[in-house]
């Protein structure tokens, strides 16, 4: 005997069936209890999209499954300050799953639900328990929405009685059902779970006028600017403002790379304007970077040392308090106002034929396709140059290009085949990460190294400074000769022949 869960369409239906059950047995025994619930998520859907949710009960976090409503693990917490971030729960299994999903990510409140729970034990004349029922009402008061459904749990033994119950549930036609309440609510009250992405989503089309497949990609990067200003302004986790910066990069990267489309006023005009909100950002950015290892970099160094790492983010979080609110005011300026109006004018307004714009009526997919392979090219022959003994700049020169080749393939994914982009983008990956790895550690080091210098000399804690700073930089230093010896494999699996021909192809196709 399994068990089995109806749909209850309305309230009138559960008092049906409990007076048909009344009818039918001996005695009900009911208890009501009543909770509110708080479903979390990341703003980008971390757990919706990997399936689950966690739901809030008082002092209690429940990781559910969204395709069955099971628990997967929970939690209990002291206090009532709600925890936003993973790190903020005691060691667990919930806390350990959590981990690896939200990452710097912090958790946020997307739907609050009254909940009623009806435990009806169903008796025969012996007094004993033959079939137990649950009627669950969801209710999300500001929506006026409720979901209703009744789970039998049949008990050993009593084959009969669960077929009678069975039996009233045909009569009353209820539905059996497995969708998930929860997730069900949440798209019934307006939520839009998993669709936020920073990603690049736009579908374009081979013979589509270059000038207006670049308003619709800059379109989609401004749509991510804004959803992300609000999260910057609030301060809720790092990732706002990373990908609030990575939006404007990349429409930058466009914008430098798609020749002709625009006319040389237009370019200058909104580059001036992306420009200007990268340069606003950058300070606190750098030093979210920083302030995201402080766990890394206090496992780097011998326990009588942490102190002195324990200084160091002290330090930084003073500074990027400073930081922050510089943003905050060149945010609130009439400039900051002006250039984001500028680009919303931009991609609200068609793009007209103009003179000094030769390439605008071009086809984009033969835009496309010279754009990439000329920067491949330049990938190709800048790598190819890199021996054991090339100066470190030329690795950091190579990874920007790297970066704009692969603003290039996510900008026009939608133009070439689904599969070959997947391998191009994933080759070109793993060599973005050995670069980046390598850019970050040299970064890491020149800081840490000026941070030192700052230092007065006769302060307190100097030598424990010091000697922590110095310990972390020789860590780094090691970690970024790991990298480098690493390079030449991996440029040479992304220069492998089979990559090349899907670059020509590509080119050609």
């Amino acid at each position: 005997m399994k068990r089995r869960c109806y749909q209850i369409p309305t309230e009138d239906t559960v008092e049906a069936v409990k007076t048909d059950l009344g009818q039918a047995f001996a005695s009900l025994d009911e208890t009501i209890e009543t909770a509110t619930l708080d479903v979390w998520d990341t703003f980008d859907w971390r757990l919706y999209n990997n399936g689950w949710l966690l739901l809030k009960q008082a002092r209690q976090y429940t990781l559910i499954d969204i395709n069955t409503d099971l628990a997967i693990a929970r939690i209990h917490v002291e206090g009532d300050k709600p925890r936003r971030f993973h790190w903020e729960f005691s060691a667990s299994e919930l806390t350990d799953r959590l981990k690896g999903i939200l990452e710097m990510r912090a958790l946020l409140p997307v739907l609050a639900i009254q909940a009623e729970y009806r435990h009806i034990a169903v008796r025969n004349n012996d007094e004993k328990t033959v079939v137990r029922l649950n009627v669950e009402s969801l209710e999300v008061t500001d929506a006026a929405i409720t979901q209703r459904r009744c789970f039998m749990e049949p008990v050993r033994g009593y084959a009969r009685e669960a077929r009678a119950v069975r039996s009233i549930a045909g009569k009353l036609a209820l539905t059996e059902t497995e969708e998930s309440a929860v997730p069900a609510l949440l798209l019934q009250s307006g939520a839009s779970p998993g669709t936020y992405s920073s990603k690049v989503r736009v579908s374009l089309q081979p013979e589509m006028p270059a000038a207006e497949a670049v308003r619709r990609i800059m379109e989609n990067l401004v749509s991510v600017m804004h959803a992300n200003l609000p999260g910057v302004r609030d301060d809720i986790d790092s990732e706002f403002l990373h990908d609030l910066r990575v939006s404007v990069r990349r429409a930058r990267s466009l914008l430098g790379q798609i020749k002709g489309v625009l006319s040389a006023d237009t370019t200058a005009r909104l580059q001036g304007q992306l420009k200007a909100m990268g340069t606003i950002t950058g300070p606190v950015r750098d030093l979210d970077v920083y302030l995201l290892k402080e766990e890394t970099y206090t496992n780097q160094v011998p326990p009588f040392l942490q102190p002195g790492v324990k200084q160091l983010f002290q330090t930084l979080k003073r500074k990027r308090r400073t930081a922050r609110n510089h943003m905050l005011k060149a945010m609130d300026t009439p400039d900051f106002a002006a250039a984001m109006a500028g680009l919303d004018e931009f991609v609200a307004t068609d793009t007209p034929e103009d003179p000094d714009a030769p390439a605008a009526a071009m086809p984009i997919g033969e835009i496309a396709k010279a754009a990439i392979y000329k920067r491949w090219r330049r990938v190709v022959k800048k790598g190819s140059r890199i021996k054991a003994d090339t100066p470190d700049e030329r690795l950091h020169e190579l990874r920007i290009d790297c970066k704009k080749l692969r603003y290039l393939l996510e900008f026009f994914t939608s133009l070439f085949p689904p599969d070959e982009m997947k391998k191009l983008i994933k080759q070109l990956k793993q060599l973005q990460e050995n670069l980046g790895d390598f850019n970050d550690l040299s970064v890491q080091q020149d800081f840490l190294m000026q941070h030192l210098s700052s230092v007065r000399p006769r302060s307190a804690q100097v030598v424990i400074l010091s000697a922590a700073t110095g310990g972390l930089i020789t860590h780094l230093a090691m970690d970024q000769k790991s990298v480098r010896d690493r390079f030449l494999g991996v440029f040479a699996a992304f220069n492998a022949p089979g990559n090349r021909n899907r670059f020509k192809s590509l080119s050609t196709g």
